[in-house]
């Protein structure tokens, strides 16, 4: 039986492989010593006076207006609404979907939550990640 081992090639042997690209007229050429190493530590530093590492959206989307016909009971029986909110598995994702709640609810002091159901699952989309979804009845 055969082993395979990986071997890394040198700089030269992957040069010798390489497909030529021809620069276009508009490329502009840079002198590789000019250039200056960035500072890595710098992305730790924390968050200037006045500015978070919250989560922000960048999204123009129009919040969604609830224009129910059905009035949200506040007797505490029964639910007539649901709104679902999902968040990656993720402590900032999941801390994030919970303010959404909270705004939410807060937004909408007439609602009584009857009862919340969560499920964990994948959300499918560009890459398949584990997700929560809560769903809050009112």
């Amino acid at each position: 039986m055969a082993t395979h081992e990986k071997r890394i090639l040198s700089d030269e042997e992957l040069l010798a492989n390489a497909t030529p690209i021809e620069p276009d007229e508009d490329d502009e050429v840079v002198d590789m010593d000019e250039l200056q190493p960035i500072d890595i530590d710098a992305a730790s530093e924390p968050a200037p006076p006045g500015r978070s590492r919250r989560i922000q959206t960048f999204d123009t989307r129009v919040p969604h207006e609830d224009n129910w016909q059905r009035q949200p009971n506040i007797t505490g029986k029964g639910a007539i609404h649901v709104k679902t909110f999902v968040a990656k598995l993720r402590l900032d994702a999941v801390e994030h979907m919970d303010e959404q709640i909270n705004h939410w609810l807060d937004a909408h002091p007439e609602y009584e939550v009857k009862f919340v159901t969560t499920s964990v699952g994948k959300l499918i989309g560009k890459m398949t990640e584990d997700a929560m979804f809560v769903s809050v009845w009112v």
